[in-house]
Formats: C-alpha cells, structure tokens, sequence
C-alpha cells in the first residue's frame, strides 16, 4: 500500500522571462487526489495557457555582466543573496522568514543548471520532469506542498536585484513568494555561456 496516496499534496508553479522585456507565464496549481491506491495529478491552470516552453531571444539590452564559469563559492554567495532579499521582503509584510534548506536547494540548482544548459525556460525540464519529479528523484518524497518560482534574465548590471523585483511586481510569484505556508526554501542559480541567469526558487513544506 502506497502510504504517500493518502496525504494530499500540491504543487505551485510560477515562471517569468526576462530580458529586454518581461513576461509572466500563468500560475498553475497542481493538486494530488486520490484514486484508489494511486494519486493522479490534476492541474487547475489559472489562466487559460499551460506549461509555456520559451526559446531564449535576443536582448536589445546591451549592457553585460561577466559571470561566466562561476566557482561553487560564488554560485553559493549568490544564491543566498537572493534568498536573503525575499526573507526580507516577507519581513516588510509581516511574515515569517524562510529556512534555507540544502536539500531544497539541490531541487532548484538541477532545473536552473538543466535549463542553462539546453537554453529552455520551462517548469517542466527537458527530460519532462517536473518539480516533484525532481524531488522524487533527489529522494525528497515526504511533502504535503511544494512550490516554484523561475526567472531567467540577460544583459543586467544586477541581476538578481532584477529578478526578485520582477517576481514581487508579477501577482502569482508574488503569492508564492509571500505565501505564508511555506517554512523551507532554496535558490538554484545557473549562468549559461551567453551570460543568461537562470533562476529557481523551491518550497517545501514536509510531512
């Protein structure tokens, strides 16, 4: 017996591309119910679009910054900036901060480094893995909800400070970064070799 089909789970999803311009994908919502011994996902889009693949195109922005071939160091460093801006923007509206979590964050670095490295943005990878596919496969499997948030943006002198901005200015990132269920939280960052940051914000809340 499947003891996991008996704990309902969900899955928040919301996507933003950045570059010259940016863009908010739909947030979806994603619930698992019951039926008999095997739970079946049921995806509630908000809005009337699915899962979005982009290609990446060309900013006409032209300023550069020069992050290729990161260390682990600075990859580290710049993944809990990130985190430490949305703790403090859950501060600014009264909620609790989030607890960095490693094991969360290996969730988020596998879709960032996945992305960069086929040049895709999408919840859902290139091997049709979705967040709780990649829980699943880092065997991370007693949740009751997990959320995600991504960003990708190329040619900014700050980066990161533009993409926590533009979640905080699209309503779903917004909701899911502000979201006062969450408890545990990590950022993945991956830089391509055209310079493009790719950014994945996981939350997990666990059995």
């Amino acid at each position: 017996m499947n003891l996991n089909s008996f704990f309902p789970k969900s899955l928040l999803f919301s996507a933003l591309f950045i570059s010259a311009f940016s863009a908010a994908l739909p947030a979806q919502t994603i619930k698992a119910e019951k039926s008999g011994s095997v739970a079946s996902y049921i995806r509630d889009i908000e809005e009337d679009s699915g899962v979005v693949r982009k290609r990446i195109v060309e900013p006409e922005n032209n300023r550069k910054t020069n992050y290729k071939n990161l260390t682990a160091d600075l990859k580290l460093d710049l993944e809990k900036q990130t985190f430490e801006m949305i703790n403090q923007k859950r501060l600014e509206n009264g909620l609790q901060v989030l607890v960095w979590s490693d094991d969360v964050a290996k969730i988020a670095r596998l879709h960032s480094e996945n992305m960069a490295k086929y040049k895709f943005f999408s919840h859902q990878g290139n091997d049709g893995k979705m967040v709780n596919d990649r829980a699943d496969l880092l065997g991370i499997t007693k949740w009751t909800a997990m959320g995600e948030n991504i960003a990708f943006n190329r040619g900014y002198q700050k980066p990161i400070e533009c993409a926590v901005e533009k979640w905080m200015d699209s309503r779903g990132h917004r909701e899911n970064l502000l979201n006062s269920r969450w408890k545990e939280s990590a950022i993945g960052i991956a830089v391509s070799d055209d310079g493009t940051f790719y950014f994945t914000q996981v939350f997990l809340v666990r059995k």
